[in-house]
């Protein structure tokens, strides 16, 4: 494997010429299982189709972050949205991995639009569970906090970065946030998503 090089194929390939704790840390956001169709932009993928079903978006998920967890030392920053169509999974996901979980990071979004949907409320927020094989206790024993030990695990990011054709992507502020406070200078940071190359 060489390192600072995007690989264009399926993270499961990659991961498998990954030796264990190859990587620092992860930071990735999976695709929502929207459809894949945005009223705003279209098709979102043009290879990926993002309308699995519930036991196959489960079983995604699921072993993507097994895989993660198998190539990453340190932490896994994994993002999502609770969504209709996938908050099941997630609940299940979290059930599954509570042992691995060491905390929860909520993005709070700059602001939370009206639905289109009559009767539901608008999102605010974003999720991104803390995972690591170490232990599941709350303390962050490899970290670079600052010396007042000041890491909330509550954030407001504005997304200052737009793509056309893709609205749905990660702050390059919230990504930084990750890599200043948990990694250290020289440390190896993945994601095996991608997306736009936040």
């Amino acid at each position: 494997m060489k390192i600072n090089k995007i690989y264009n194929e399926n993270c499961f390939e990659t991961m498998k010429r990954m030796q264990n704790d190859f990587v620092d840390i992860t930071i990735t956001s999976p695709p929502y299982n929207t459809g894949g169709i945005s009223l705003c932009v279209g098709d979102f993928y043009k290879e990926y189709k993002d309308n699995l079903t519930n036991d196959e978006y489960y079983n995604f998920i699921k072993n993507n972050i097994n895989q993660l967890l198998r190539v990453t030392k340190h932490y896994v920053f994994y993002n999502f949205q609770f969504l209709s169509n996938n908050k099941n999974i997630y609940f299940n996901i979290i059930g599954e991995f509570s042992h691995k979980i060491k905390d929860v990071f909520i993005w709070e979004k700059a602001s939370a639009v009206p639905q289109i949907n009559k009767g539901k409320m608008a999102t605010g927020f974003e999720v991104v569970l803390i995972l690591s094989n170490n232990n599941n206790n709350m303390i962050f024993d490899y970290n670079n906090f600052p010396e007042n030990n000041y890491v909330p695990n509550i954030k407001k990011f504005n997304k200052l970065e737009s793509f056309k054709g893709h609205g749905a992507t990660m702050p390059i502020q919230m990504a930084e946030y990750f890599i200043m406070n948990f990694s250290k200078k020289g440390d190896l940071i993945y994601d095996c998503f991608s997306g736009m190359g936040t």
